[in-house]
């Protein structure tokens, strides 16, 4: 069977992946289609004509195709008006021109967190670390990260002039030539001399990659690294982490499940509606390059995504890699976008979910608390993480990662015990626990049963539900705090007070007299705060002198 292919959303400095496809314009059905828009035609029809001020005809037809889609409580299917359609285009298909650098998103200024192999970025000095102060002579500082993005966009052969600071504080003017970027979606475990490092345990033959998402490239991109594995007999066990991965092309995920099984269902597509005379698909294994002869772990979290998951649902199901962390994200619905008529935009929407080889929906709904989603660990596999120790580990891992001007000292990548406390990374070092069983022993160890991994799944929710409660209360707290500081200061200019400048209060005594001129209190203040906060709680009259 043919696989159709899916095409990936990539942007700058990052990947953002549906699982969509962009399809010719097609009819809606419309049986009974013109007599449902009856009361909405004669709704407008009186406003237009009669509403008491001259009505905004494109914002009414937008309000009625956001209240449509809302209608849906599907946040994969959204409307592309006319103006955006060219920007979505370009991000559907996968392909850029820029600097090549992954960017940290929440610095004040714009600091890279690496550059790209072979990028115009690279070849022009800038490394991890390195802070660009400006673009064009426009400063980076709190500027949004997409403005900033789409300063270093541009034609290929063009240059941008950014200033940039370096680790050791020195500063540089640098012209980079923009260039087509190539994203790559397979990595290793570490860098040495900016190649990536794909063994955990050169004597096992323990092999380590990661697929950040799947793209086109993504297949290949694995093969060609097994293939070099296999040639130089350093092939014994594989993990495959696929955490925080948040989806990709569907093509990539089937050929990558494909390259290890043999024989059997992959995954199937179908639509959950019951008037649907379709049968749905069924996409099945191909015998031919089948890596068969080694042992795989696949690495998941809350975070594993869509494509991820199928891959790591499909080599579960079909019993040909144990599947370790924690219970996946549960995003298993096909989108589409199609051509509305007229130029209208276009519409990406849910037209079918994916089931795996059990029969098990990949898709979590907002139905009952036990309700069964996404990928489950194996029995026995069951590693969570709280999302404190998910940071830590991502944070852990990055010097380690990154092109930089020193690399950290030779690693253990060996020793459970290391990955542990230098890579704060659990779900790895018990990964190497296993895969070294298998090899020395040629099966998996008797693994003790766990709780569901469905009751992890709701903690975990919960604890970023409360996470993100806690951080809006700060925030408003903070709010709060600053809105009573400017209503102080509001005040007392109307009173024709101004406060003084910080340096000027040092040492400075607050004092009170009543209209004898008796003076009934004195305050020492240390800081124009206090002194805003002093005269902010009392009532200030003003009084003729």
């Amino acid at each position: 069977m043919k696989i159709r292919q899916i095409i990936p959303i990539t942007v700058l400095l990052g990947i953002v992946i549906l699982l969509s496809t962009l399809v010719p314009r097609a009819t809606a059905t419309r049986s009974d289609g013109y007599r449902w828009f009856d009361p909405i035609v004669d709704i407008r029809g009186h406003i237009m004509d009669d509403y008491v001020e001259t009505p905004d005809h494109e914002a009414m037809q937008e309000a009625v195709i956001k209240a449509m889609i809302e209608s849906l409580d599907d946040p994969f299917t959204t409307y592309i008006a006319p103006e955006d359609q060219a920007e979505f285009s370009k991000e559907l298909s996968g392909n850029y021109v820029g600097i090549g650098a992954r960017i940290h998103s929440n610095r004040e200024w714009l600091t890279i967190l690496t550059p790209m192999e072979d990028s115009p970025a690279l070849n022009a000095g800038i490394l991890a670390g390195d802070v660009i102060l400006d673009i064009e002579g426009v400063s980076t500082q709190n500027r949004p990260v997409n403005d900033c993005i789409d300063d270093l966009l541009g034609e290929p052969g063009t240059t941008v002039n950014v200033r940039v600071r370096h680790a050791d504080d020195t500063e540089e003017d640098i012209t980079i030539t923009r260039a087509p970027i190539r994203t790559k979606s397979v990595f290793g475990v570490i860098r040495r001399n900016q190649e990536w490092q794909h063994l955990l345990d050169d004597d096992r033959g323990i092999a380590y990659i990661r697929i950040e998402s799947f793209t086109e490239r993504t297949s290949s991109e694995l093969q060609e690294i097994l293939e070099g594995l296999k040639s130089r007999d350093q092939l014994k066990g594989l993990v495959i982490d696929v955490r925080d991965n948040r989806g990709g092309a569907l093509t990539a995920a089937l050929e990558t499940s494909d390259m290890f099984i043999d024989d059997g269902t992959l995954l199937s597509i179908r639509s959950a509606r019951p008037d649907r005379k379709e049968q749905g698909r069924v996409f099945k294994a191909h015998r031919s390059g089948t890596l068969q002869d080694i042992p795989v772990i696949v690495l998941i979290n809350d975070g594993s995504a869509s494509a991820s998951e199928i891959v790591a649902g499909s080599l579960k199901d079909n019993e040909r890699a144990l599947v370790l962390g924690e219970r996946s994200f549960g995003k298993g619905s096909v989108q589409e976008v199609r051509e509305l008529d007229d130029d209208g935009g276009l519409l990406k929407f849910t037209t079918a979910y994916y089931y795996l080889p059990s029969g098990r929906s990949l898709h979590k709904t907002h139905g009952e608390v036990d309700e069964d989603w996404g990928v489950d660990p194996s029995d026995g596999c069951l590693v969570g993480e709280t999302l404190e120790q998910g940071i830590n580990r991502v944070e852990s891992r990055q010097p380690w990662t990154v092109i930089s001007r020193e690399e950290p000292l030779d690693p253990a990548l060996d020793d459970p015990a290391w990955l542990r406390e230098a890579l704060n990374d659990e779900a790895l070092a018990r990964s190497v626990e296993l895969l070294g069983h298998h090899v020395d022993n040629g099966t998996w160890p008797e693994l003790e049963a766990q709780e569901p991994p469905g009751e992890l799944a709701l903690r975990n929710d919960l604890e970023r539900a409360l996470t993100v409660r806690d951080r809006l209360e700060t925030e408003l707290v903070e709010l709060q705090n600053r809105i009573h500081e400017l209503e102080g200061i509001t005040e007392l200019a109307d009173h024709g007070i101004s406060l003084p400048e910080e340096g000027d209060i040092e040492n400075a005594v607050l004092v009170i007299r009543n209209k004898e001129g008796e003076v009934i209190g004195e305050w020492v203040i240390s800081s124009v705060n206090d002194l805003q906060r002093s005269l902010s709680s009392v009532e200030l009259t003003p009084i003729d002198r």
